[in-house]
């Protein structure tokens, strides 16, 4: 697996930022077991969009799971861009980390690297507060991406800001108010991201097939069930993944070892014979 590392300058962010990418390397068993060399134009490969944490950034998937070498066994590229606390938004007093993440960024790395443009080869997911953006992203453009994970996530952020951050109906959180604003800036618009999926849903459009996996101990639990139970009501097909566990980064190399299974990978090389 070639592990890289891209400082990158960002026009909507106005500066440089970092993003790690793991990209599928040639093995020694790959020519036999796809007849040709893998290093030519016209082989991309399906790619995770991955997402880290609140305070976290985008070396932390590498250095505290085993998703480098999940990745590699199931022939898949790994995209881990920084966000740190902005909860993936266009920040109200801040950069627009919502617009980076989501358009330019992948712009910039489509035409760098070998990565699959299709809606069926292109998933999203995060833990935390990564969680909550896999979902904002997915929910908002749904057409992009065939599956969608979140692991122990910050999912129902108008809630989540109402119950732990707000006091005689003023958010008191300083995080939240530089991503929001206040508490109605993240209610029935495209920051909300169950509203999002509901509003979709009911105007027929085909949202990605969706995962959740909560620990049983996780302080985010009951607004992962909550979600559960929105979704349930509206109709709206979820995998349901809960395990012994908490807030923390052995309960995540599980869980997004459980995302890749379940998603259906191809666990190969997309080769585009007409090129090759």
């Amino acid at each position: 697996m070639a592990l890289i590392e891209l400082t990158l300058q960002s026009r909507v962010l106005s500066g440089t930022t970092t993003v790690w990418v793991s990209v599928p390397e040639e093995t020694g068993g790959d020519r036999q077991r796809f007849g040709q060399g893998l290093y030519q134009p016209g082989v991309t490969y399906q790619t995770l969009w991955l997402l880290h944490g609140g305070g976290d950034d985008c070396s932390c998937w590498f250095r505290y799971t085993n998703v480098e070498r999940y990745a590699n066994e199931r022939k898949l590229i790994v995209v881990c861009p920084s966000a740190y606390l902005s909860c993936y938004a266009d920040m109200h007093y801040g950069p627009k980390y919502y617009t980076w993440v989501t358009e330019e960024l992948p712009q910039i790395l489509r035409w760098m690297l070998p990565i699959s443009p299709r809606r069926e080869d292109n998933f999203v997911a995060g833990l935390s507060m990564g969680g909550y953006g896999a979902l904002k992203w997915a929910f908002n453009q749904p057409e992009r991406f065939a599956a969608v994970g979140t692991f122990c996530g910050a999912v129902d952020m108008p809630a989540i800001i109402r119950a732990n951050h707000m006091k005689d109906g003023v958010v008191t959180d300083n995080n939240f108010v530089l991503a929001f604003g206040d508490d109605k800036a993240v209610e029935h618009n495209e920051a909300d991201a169950l509203y999002m999926a509901e509003q979709q849903h009911a105007a027929g459009v085909a949202l990605p097939r969706i995962f959740c996996s909560v620990g049983s101990q996780d302080f985010t639990y009951r607004f992962n069930a909550g979600m559960r139970e929105r979704f349930a009501a509206a109709g709206i097909d979820m995998t349901w993944d809960e395990h012994p566990g908490g807030h923390e980064w052995g309960y995540w190399d599980g869980a997004v070892l459980r995302f890749m299974d379940w998603a259906g990978l191809k666990r190969a090389p997309i080769i585009d014979k007409e090129v090759c």
